[in-house]
């Protein structure tokens, strides 16, 4: 990459990301999270927005082949402006792998809300095991590339993602939150194999949400290597203390 090239990536305005899939279409897709976070979120209707900078993979935005420093500089100053000014809502495309609930729910001792997405609002990550090379002058897609890409062994996640262009922070927590709309619509709440949340506790912060949406306790399969709904439901709808 010239320098010439590099600058003229670097002063590219911003756009908001491509994460058109087809109108009209609902995704089922699964977040994870502590039970407190999780039950403060269905209390409050919202999702918290991550970061760049807060993201556990410091290949985000970063995947490309990086020949020389010009192109860093580019896409360092990118990956800052794009810090600056969106953040991103990360789901699973299920809830049944237990390295998930490991890593993002509190060792199993957490919650995961699955949503009706709105098609036009997420984009399947794309899992990779070279770095691409980045062409110039870099068309929409191409730097969409940047967007939804990650190394392969990240693949377990089966991540989708939405960008959210971000306003004001929480004045209590600091952080950005996403309020739960037509486009993010909660319809399950999966309690954990080691949460000891009560059933009545969840349905309380669920309360004037649909009806429809019944608390689910989840288990370690018997015969695999997954997460699975437990039929016998909740210890305390059983008679266990």
């Amino acid at each position: 990459m010239t320098r010439k090239q590099a600058l003229s990536f670097q002063s590219r305005p911003v756009e908001a990301p491509d994460q058109r899939v087809s109108s009209g279409i609902r995704i089922r897709l699964y977040h994870f999270l502590s039970a407190e976070h999780a039950l403060e979120d269905i209390a409050q209707r919202r999702l918290k927005i991550s970061q760049i900078d807060q993201l556990n993979d410091p290949f985000e935005l970063w995947c490309v082949y990086q020949k020389d420093r010009s192109l860093r500089d580019a896409l360092r100053a990118y990956k800052n402006e794009m810090n600056a000014r969106f953040g991103m809502l990360c789901f699973s495309k299920h809830w049944h792998n237990p390295v998930l609930w490991s890593h993002y729910a509190d060792k199993h001792r957490g919650i995961c809300l699955g949503f009706d997405i709105d098609g036009r609002r997420a984009k399947l990550v794309t899992y990779i095991s070279q770095r691409p090379r980045l062409k110039m002058p870099p068309s929409r897609e191409d730097a969409d590339q940047l967007l939804y890409s990650k190394f392969v062994d990240w693949r377990y996640e089966e991540e989708w993602r939405s960008w959210i262009q971000i306003d004001e922070r929480d004045p209590t927590t600091g952080f950005y939150f996403y309020t739960f709309d037509s486009h993010v619509q909660l319809r399950e709440v999966i309690a954990g194999p080691l949460c000891d949340v009560p059933e009545a506790r969840i349905n309380e912060v669920l309360r004037g949400f649909d009806p429809k949406i019944s608390p689910t306790k989840a288990r370690l399969a018997f015969k695999s290597f997954r997460v699975v709904k437990n039929r016998q439901g909740f210890p305390q709808s059983r008679g266990i203390s």
